[in-house]
């Protein structure tokens, strides 16, 4: 069954979350990156109409509030498991780990 959040998962970085703002998918998840844990602390970090308003035009057929709910769903917990216990802090990284003193060694960016 396909579901509002494989939908958003398997969605390409720049899939529109909200069409009034044009809020993309990666404009959420580097939210997510920021801190935001829910859609109050994400509507401090992106502009999203919030009314769900936007709902009759996006291409999901469901408003902003549903979509950014279902990538925060997704994302908050994997972030979190990801930076647990300092977990990767890509803060001197350049380019790709090449300077990964603060890198994991195991994620794509430090890889």
């Amino acid at each position: 069954m396909l579901t509002l959040e494989s939908i958003w998962r398997d969605a390409p970085p720049d899939a529109v979350v909200c069409t009034i703002t044009g809020a993309t998918k990666n404009m959420v998840l580097r939210a997510v990156t920021e801190g935001a844990v829910d859609f109050k602390g994400l509507t401090e970090k992106i502009r999203l109409c919030g009314d769900n308003g936007c709902a009759k035009i996006n291409a999901s057929g469901r408003g902003c509030f549903e979509n950014a709910q279902s990538l925060l769903d997704i994302y908050v917990p994997a972030f979190a498991l990801m930076t647990e216990d300092g977990g990767c802090s890509h803060g001197k990284i350049t380019r790709l780990g090449k300077e990964g003193e603060n890198g994991c060694g195991g994620c794509r960016l430090c890889g």
